[in-house]
């Protein structure tokens, strides 16, 4: 065996194995390690093996070529993925104009989600995107109509902090306004459609699909339309984008959905099932309707590739009762898990049209005399749901309570198990990406465009054991286009990585075991490095350990604001702020955006229930952005864990929980200025910076990656 030239006593073996093999080998992680940070059992090297005087021979390293650099980068996934028309903005407007005028409509809305209020949608759900051009993932349009003859009246896109400088770069100012949510001179959405009907001088009708409108949400417009003289009147019967989009509208996938074995699960699907049911029975319920997407997937250990973009899962709506389980799904869904779903007693299965119509068939029988249903949230139920259901049902029997979404919230322990796996082979093809990168950029001096990037890191997940996808599209961002929150570069549109600037690189995978998210901020090379830059970062990375070192009681309220203050507070402190949330639920191989759990400054208030408990996994993502310039962000995936007897109890006798570190991806050292840290921070960082190297030296020497190696070692030297 050789010997490392850095570092005596350390080997790497030959063969050199394949990434698969090696990880596949080499990812088991022990589920009784509960300290912030969790390496894997079978890591070689301690801190005090790695030598931190060896600047020189370490960037020696990282000017290494490795053998896969000359490979071809395959496409991104998606990346033809684009709403296609023949019409022009103009176009769609005025025919969407002519259908109000026919239906009596004075504003119409169009808002993002499909009728599952999923946030990502597939190419045919892609309404708002079809009619606006804006591609972000929140937001919706009001169209208005003020005058019938001339089809004349105004078009508004309304969108959070996140894509505020996206939204302006891809809306056409000719046609369309943006509505700045949350920010001072910009009316909401609603006040907007609210006052243009009343102005109307051809109707006072506001409108929409009511199967795309949260219930919450429609609500809440036809409460105040009364009080400000209007009314809102959806219309089910025909979507009025739909109607121009026509034939040039994609179809929906038809690949087959396949099931999650219960290694990956934990749990079956019978035994999910029960448990719902028992919270049925508490509840005094006979009917259990489930529309979201990941809801079901998780319910019935199901998962597709195709139906939406990013998201592991596949259209579909299902009804437990206390006998029965009625999936409605398409049929050629379904061929390859027939003999997985008939482990599941009195399941049966309809087709995902006849949803609907089942709902209006509702009613009492001599062996259920009390229909007591329960529907989603309000949040997440769509308009359209319950004015399917006889109102003698709804308005006397619904309780409003995503049991499935809760549940799915507080994962077993195989799956915190696999989640690790997850994270540790996920932030393994980080490293080797990052240490490619600077290879890239500042020894060999080559330009490298953010698309180009985003195609190596996804080419390096590609290889990993049980890759299943990009679980968001990647946010690959360069100067300017990192201080656009959810830019993501295309084909098309992209720019080159400009080494003088800080770069931003958000982006995750979905394995068979979990999904990961994470976001760091990196300067490559000296040249453009500034105070300001050290700064800046710093405090974002402040935030970012103020939330990863929290302890908290179990049991408290409101805490995902109460976080949110603590990511804040050093940005804050210098007058500065971030136009987003801080954190968000992750799925187990399901949605990277978990609901109903969130970090936020308002996240206190969505919910009477605080869902920070043992078993969570969460993101931690504070930034700060410079308008035209730069952006710092930092995200890593914590575990909610209990503290220990040990640790201390409330005065009421709680234990303490706080956060297991489960991303394993190193900071940028030269961005961090020691002046603005405290001596628990720098600990935290070295302690951190110790355990990536126990956890990957050894690894990456074996598999005869010393570039990565050397760019492990050199970000993380002790402060």
């Amino acid at each position: 065996m050789e010997k490392s030239p850095l570092l005596p006593g350390v080997h790497h073996p030959e063969p050199k194995p394949t990434w698969g093999s090696l990880l596949t080998k080499t990812f088991s992680t022990s589920l009784k390690c509960l300290s912030p940070f969790a390496p894997s059992e079978d890591a070689q090297v301690s801190p005090e093996q790695l030598s931190t005087e060896i600047d020189a021979q370490l960037e020696a390293l990282i000017a290494i070529e490795q053998p896969d650099d000359h490979e071809p980068l395959p496409e991104l996934p998606f990346a033809d993925y684009k709403v296609q028309s023949s019409l022009s903005v103009e176009e769609k407007l005025t025919q969407i104009r002519a259908l109000m005028k026919s239906h009596g409509v004075a504003v119409y809305i169009v808002p993002s989600e499909d009728e599952h209020q999923s946030e990502e949608t597939a190419l045919a759900d892609k309404r708002r995107e079809y009619l606006s051009g804006f591609t972000g993932s929140a937001g919706l349009c009001v169209i208005t109509l003020d005058d019938a003859d001339g089809l004349v009246g105004e078009a508004a896109v309304s969108t959070d902090g996140r894509y505020f400088l996206q939204a302006e770069k891809q809306l056409d100012s000719r046609f369309w306004r943006l509505l700045k949510q949350g920010m001072k001179g910009y009316p909401s959405w609603q006040e907007f459609a609210l006052s243009k009907a009343a102005e109307s001088k051809f109707s006072s009708v506001i409108s929409c699909d009511p199967k795309l409108l949260s219930l919450q949400t429609g609500e809440y417009l036809a409460r105040a339309s009364t009080a400000r003289g209007v009314k809102f009147s959806p219309i089910i019967e025909v979507n009025f984008v739909d109607a121009i989009w026509g034939d040039e509208k994609p179809p929906r996938s038809s690949e087959p959905a396949y099931a999650l074995p219960i290694e990956y699960s934990g749990e079956t699907s019978s035994a999910k099932i029960s448990r719902m049911r028992v919270q049925m029975r508490g509840l005094g319920a006979s009917h259990l309707i489930i529309t979201a997407l990941d809801d079901i997937g998780w319910l019935l250990n199901l998962r597709a590739d195709l139906d939406i973009p990013f998201s592991p899962f596949f259209f579909s709506y299902v009804i437990v009762t206390p006998d029965q389980v009625v999936l409605y799904a398409d049929a050629e869904k379904l061929v390859n898990v027939k003999a997985h779903l008939g482990e599941v007693a009195g399941l049966v299965v309809k087709s995902y049209s006849s949803f609907y119509p089942d709902l209006g068939s509702l009613k009492a029988t001599v062996t259920n005399p009390d229909v007591r249903i329960i529907v989603p949230d309000k949040g997440a139920c769509n308009y359209a749901l319950l004015d399917s259901i006889p109102d003698s049902i709804v308005k006397q029997n619904a309780i409003y309570s995503s049991i499935v979404s809760v549940a799915k919230l507080f994962k077993n322990p195989m799956e915190l198990h696999n989640a690790n796996v997850a994270q540790t082979k996920d932030s393994l093809a980080f490293i080797v990406f990052s240490a490619w990168l600077e290879n890239q950029l500042i020894h060999k001096g080559r330009k490298v465009s953010e698309y180009e990037a985003a195609q190596k890191i996804y080419a390096l997940r590609s290889k990993l054991p049980h890759f299943k996808g990009l679980s968001y599209e990647t946010i690959s961002s360069t100067g300017p286009n990192a201080a656009i929150i959810h830019y993501a570069p295309t084909k098309e549109e992209n720019s080159i990585i400009d080494p003088k600037t800080p770069y931003l690189i958000d982006s995750g995978g979905h394995y068979l075991e979990g999904t990961t998210d994470i976001t760091r901020t990196y300067k490559f090379g000296n040249e453009g490095l500034t105070n300001e830059y050290r700064k800046y970062y710093t405090l974002v990375l402040k935030g970012h350990l103020a939330i990863a070192m929290a302890k908290f009681p179990a049991g408290s309220r409101a805490t995902g604001t109460v976080l949110d203050s603590y990511a804040r507070q050093a940005l804050w402190n210098e007058g500065l702020d971030y136009n987003h949330g801080t954190g968000h639920g992750v799925g187990c191989f399901g949605n990277v955006h978990e609901a109903p759990l969130f970090i936020s400054t308002t996240a206190g208030g969505i919910s009477k229930e605080d869902y920070f408990k043992k078993g969570v996994i969460v993101t931690d993502e504070p930034g700060y952005y410079i308008d035209g310039e730069c952006g710092f962000r930092v995200e890593s995936e914590l575990q909610i864990i209990d503290c220990g007897s040990s640790f201390g109890n409330t005065r009421g006798g709680d234990n303490y929980l706080g956060f297991k570190y489960l991303t394993k991806v190193p900071f940028c050292l030269k961005l961090i200025d020691k002046k603005y840290l405290s001596p628990i921070e720098i600990a935290w960082i070295n302690d951190f910076n110790a355990s990536l190297r126990k956890e990957f030296a050894s690894q990456l020497l074996r598999m005869g990656d010393k570039r990565a190696y050397g760019w492990l070692l050199k970000e993380t030297h002790p402060i």
